[in-house]
């Protein structure tokens, strides 16, 4: 038990410094930037992401899997030799842009330093997230801390000293220079310990255990970020890069609480797998009943205090963007329901489910963009994504039913009561809109009945 509160309370902490330096220092960049340098920002890092999932393969994916199905000892030549596939797959990649620089900076509109810029972070952020992975699965939650520690620190500091030496015009150069040189500094002295530590670089088994289970996880991955981002590029074209900035912004601000998911859920998933294996389907049961619980006053929670605390978040420029946060909200929220059938399908090495499940709503996603930004603008935009969010949801489920016959642990009746909960809150925060007092006093009520029940437990999840 205590082992559970101490990997939670790392893994909270250490992914919110990690994924939420963005958010932290959110105000004070806004400002820096204003909302096209804003917007700038925000569309280079969404062609980062998407270059650190394509050119890596994303192998750091399948650890957990190696470690149900190969030995202790064995793991450090299987990470080894995986983090060689991963790099030799990005030097080839790297190679083809460099060749089609100039066509592939007009396509993207973005100059081609920042393109250079971006395989620099997309590659140190691939190490990162391996060796966070690598740490997250391995129970060595305070490791991780270190690293995010490290990370938002020197970013930080960077970024500020930066900035404060360029034009108006291309400041958002400094933010993105010191994003990449952080992450290469961080994840490329991570990359070599891997590989000198496992000194296993091609070895044929385990290349062909990761590829069959990594390249649906790509696909996955790859869908999951257009699911999650056309829009703001979709703006970008239809609209121009200051509404990407507002636009953005308000997804920034929600996106606390997506990352305070992600941390939740980086430690109940390794007890997932390991309560999977060893058929303790009564423990696992309790943990996700508390995990239901936790974020979902989490997120209700969120709903209601977050206009006014946005107001504070963000300058006059951005109020624009207020309404839609609850929409925002709503996309995480099925998003954290999708996270039991996919792990269940991951456990059960179902990755290609996985990939078509959100490849089709990702272009799902692709053409209601279109067809509601035209109609609604920025709002049509949060719109389509709630929408394609939940047929993920749906999928999911539905196919995980059948997946499990009967032995599904995480059937609507587990999970549901929640969700209709969630969404009454939602429909309350929309009708108590102008009375805040209400809404916040509500919020308190919840904040109250959580922290009793988790002190009653005495365990987080």
């Amino acid at each position: 038990m205590k082992r559970r509160n101490r990997v939670a309370v790392f893994n909270i902490m250490s992914t919110v410094l990690l994924n939420g330096i963005s958010i932290i220092t959110g105000p004070l960049f806004s400002q820096m930037l204003g909302t096209s340098g804003f917007g700038v920002l925000k569309i280079y890092n969404i062609w980062a992401s998407v270059a650190a999932i394509l050119f890596t393969l994303q192998t750091q994916g399948t650890l957990v899997n190696a470690r149900v199905e190969y030995p202790e000892e064995e793991q450090n030549r299987y990470q080894s030799s995986v983090m060689a596939m991963s790099v030799l797959m990005f030097l080839l990649c790297s190679a083809v842009v460099g060749a089609f620089l100039e066509p592939i900076s007009r396509l993207l509109k973005l100059q081609p330093l920042l393109i250079g810029l971006m395989l620099l972070q997309a590659f140190g952020t691939y190490c990162v997230g391996f060796l966070n992975t690598k740490y997250t699965y391995e129970f060595k939650a305070g490791r991780n801390m270190v690293i995010s520690l490290a990370v938002t620190l020197v970013t930080l500091v960077l970024s500020v000293v930066l900035i404060l030496q360029l034009p108006q015009e291309i400041k958002y150069y400094g933010r993105v220079t010191a994003i990449a040189v952080t992450y290469a500094l961080v994840g490329i002295p991570a990359c070599i310990r891997i590989l000198l530590r496992g000194r296993t670089f091609f070895h044929r088994e385990y290349w062909k255990f990761c590829i069959v289970l990594a390249i649906p996880a790509v696909f996955h991955n790859l869908s999951d970020l257009i699911l999650g981002q056309s829009d703001q590029v979709m703006l970008q074209h239809m609209i121009d890069t200051s509404a990407v900035g507002c636009y953005a912004y308000a997804w920034q601000f929600a996106n606390i609480l997506f990352i305070l998911f992600g941390a939740l859920n980086r430690t109940w998933c390794p007890f997932f797998f390991e309560e999977m294996k060893e058929d303790k389907r009564e423990a696992m049961t309790d943990k996700t009943r508390n995990f239901l619980e936790l974020f979902t006053i989490l997120a209700c929670g969120f709903l209601l205090l977050a206009p006014e605390v946005y107001h504070v978040y963000a300058g006059r420029d951005y109020w624009s963007s207020t309404g839609i946060i609850p929409l925002f909200v709503g996309s995480y929220y099925i998003n954290f329901l999708c996270t039991f059938p996919v792990n269940f399908e991951y456990y059960h090495k179902k990755t290609k489910v996985v990939a078509v499940v959100t490849v089709g709503s990702s272009l799902l996603n692709v053409g209601l963009n279109y067809l509601f930004i035209k109609a609604m603008g920025m709002p049509g935009a949060a719109v389509a994504t709630v929408i394609s969010h939940g047929l993920q949801l749906l999928l999911h489920h539905g196919y995980c039913h059948l997946l499990g016959k009967g032995r599904y642990p995480f059937p609507v009746r587990l999970w549901g009561k929640y969700a209709a909960a969630f969404l009454l809150v939602m429909a309350f925060g929309y009708i108590a809109e102008n009375t805040w007092l209400l809404r916040w006093g509500v919020g308190g009520v919840l904040g109250i009945f959580e922290l009793l029940k988790i002190k009653k437990r005495k365990v987080l999840i």
